[in-house]
């Protein structure tokens, strides 16, 4: 399973790889980088988060790019995991398709991504 994961926070990347070690993972917590990664590789899931700190872009950065027909991903599920509800709205109006499950929520920890075929 290909799994891409945006965030900046130590804590929830320490997280991504103790969870989904088993897994192909890329992270990084710069949206314009992710957007070279979502240009040049297919994902299974795609988690997102929307505030990544001074000049590291957003994810509703990441989102636009998504939703512009130009990314290789359309099958991939979009996770947004961003607390900030606001920007949440937006990112969902680019991607209606994407599941909101804040980080940390019973829902997130409950992200079963073993049952999907690759």
């Amino acid at each position: 399973m290909n799994i891409f994961v945006l965030e900046d926070s130590t804590n929830r990347v320490a997280y991504f790889i103790e969870r989904y070690f088993d897994h192909e993972l890329t992270i990084t917590e710069n949206a314009n980088a992710a957007i070279v990664y979502l240009q040049e590789n297919t994902y299974d899931y795609i988690f997102l988060d929307h505030d990544l700190g001074t000049n590291n872009g957003s994810g509703a950065d990441v989102a636009a790019f998504l939703s512009s027909g130009m990314s290789v991903n359309d099958d991939a599920i979009v996770i947004i995991h961003s607390w900030n509800m606001p920007a949440v709205a937006v990112m969902l109006s680019m991607l209606p398709r994407a599941f909101i499950l804040p980080f940390g929520s019973d829902e997130f920890n409950g992200v079963d991504i073993c049952n999907r075929g690759s």
